[in-house]
């Protein structure tokens, strides 16, 4: 039998690991690419946007049904700050900034498909595949709102609060089983929505660009 203080630096061996990956791999990656200006931590972006503000009808869906009771909120509260940092600085900020030169809609899908690929590997942890293909689906459809809010808005704050809010209203949510498939998929057609709304916007704005470049006609 492991002894409890060799099973206790094996989990600080896993946690350190998961750390470097998460949040040391990304902010090396933003170093060696040289891109501190394009990943979004101006500070002077972070602005409640209405788009922003409507995106977090997705988290405040999840607590309809009231708060669970169960504690720990500060320590989930670290841990879901350093997920969603660490992943918001690699899809939306270093993989966002690298698909800047392609049409916005391709930006976005792509980014998204991307975010929900990387769930695949809990196929490799022991989850049932069909789950782990389920769940990259779902999570790529947020991926793709989590891009609209980060072209909508310009700052990666925010989509790291977004990410941050989301998981942990799933996380602290008090809907039960049964009800949890209705939910999670009310949220996602939100999520759609978003996305939707942002290239739609987009897309009339370029147009009006366009229109009010060309010279005028003799």
């Amino acid at each position: 039998m492991v002894s409890r203080s060799r099973r206790r630096d094996a989990f600080g061996k896993v946690k350190l690991a998961a750390f470097a990956s998460t949040v040391v791999l990304p902010l090396a990656l933003v170093h060696a690419l040289g891109l501190w200006r394009q990943v979004g931590f101006d500070l002077d972006k972070i602005r409640p946007t209405p788009v922003f503000l409507a995106s977090l009808l997705t988290a405040a869906l999840f607590l309809v049904m009231g708060v669970s009771s169960k504690g720990g909120f500060g320590g989930e509260l670290l841990m879901q700050f350093v997920n969603a940092f660490g992943e918001e600085l690699l899809f939306r900020g270093v993989i966002f900034a690298l698909l800047l030169t392609l049409p916005r809609w391709q930006g976005i899908v792509l980014s998204g498909v991307l975010f929900g690929s990387m769930h695949l590997l809990h196929g490799f942890m022991g989850v049932d595949w069909s789950t782990a293909l389920w769940q990259a689906c779902v999570t790529s459809v947020a991926g793709m709102m989590f891009a609209s809010v980060r072209y909508a808005t310009g700052s990666l704050w925010l989509t790291i609060l977004l990410h941050m809010t989301l998981n942990l209203c799933m996380i602290f949510s008090n809907i039960g089983p049964d009800a949890e498939f209705a939910f999670e998929r009310t949220a996602n057609v939100i999520e759609l929505a978003l996305v939707a709304y942002v290239l739609r916007y987009s897309a009339r704005n370029s147009t009006q660009t366009r229109t009010l470049a060309e010279p005028p006609s003799r």
